[in-house]
């Protein structure tokens, strides 16, 4: 079942997590990555953010990344064009999801996830109405199986038992891939810190002065998460 009850077991693990039974699904056509693929990130300021001022933000990819080469999506995007130098990978900031999970999900993402060959799901971390995501989160995973059975569920990078737990439980309903990332936040240097350097949109050296941008992962912490999504990925070609 796509190693997801690995993936269950390190949650566990991790947060304490108690798994319900896992259904038995067949399981989608091989994915190929040897052919051009779109890759749909639907996330949060982990995932993309544009240029913020009031926060000291100047820059216009995913948050606390030094320049845009640096951020998950893109360093995905390089790995997986080493199968097919036309594979591309597109963010998409779904933040007004986790704060109203209510919404219209066709006008918040049906465009750019029209002819996606995987949907990845990188969200939680905002939502405050626990009760109201767990109802939701489910319309929207179903709402990409519309798309492409490749859909791919991410854990919380801030460790969150409850959210966690809505996140398994999506992705094992449908045996989907889950990728556990809140291991990440507790490896050294995986944030950077007041006076670290960042670019802005027009290639300028800036410093981190602000806690907000503090609470997001660095280029290394990204390249962790990418690193944890593409082993997924090639989880769907096997």
């Amino acid at each position: 079942m796509r190693r997801l009850l690995k993936y269950i077991v390190v949650a566990v693990a991790v947060l304490g997590v108690v798994s319900p039974t896992l259904e038995a699904k067949p399981k989608a056509e091989k994915l190929n990555l040897k052919r051009p693929l779109k890759v749909v990130c639907l996330g949060n300021s982990i995932t993309h953010h544009g240029y913020l001022p009031d926060v000291e933000w100047y820059s216009d990819w995913g948050m606390a990344a030094s320049k845009p080469e640096n951020d998950y999506c893109h360093v995905l995007e390089r790995e997986l064009q080493t199968f097919n130098k036309h594979t591309r990978v597109h963010p998409q900031n779904i933040y007004p999801f986790e704060r109203n999970p209510y919404c219209d999900i066709d006008s918040l993402i049906g465009k750019t996830c029209a002819e996606a060959d995987i949907i990845i799901l990188r969200i939680c971390e905002n939502v405050s109405d626990i009760d109201a995501f767990k109802k939701n989160f489910p319309r929207l995973v179903e709402y990409c199986l519309g798309i492409t059975p490749h859909v791919i569920v991410s854990g919380a990078f801030w460790p969150h038992e409850k959210k966690e737990r809505i996140l398994v439980s999506a992705a094992e309903r449908h045996a989907l891939e889950f990728v556990p990332l809140s291991w990440i936040t507790y490896q050294s240097d995986v944030y950077p810190k007041k006076g670290d350097i960042l670019y802005d949109i027009d290639g300028k050296q800036y410093p981190i002065t602000k806690e907000f941008i503090i609470t997001h992962p660095n280029d290394k912490g990204m390249r962790s998460i990418a690193t944890a999504l593409l082993r997924a990925i090639k989880q769907l070609a096997r």
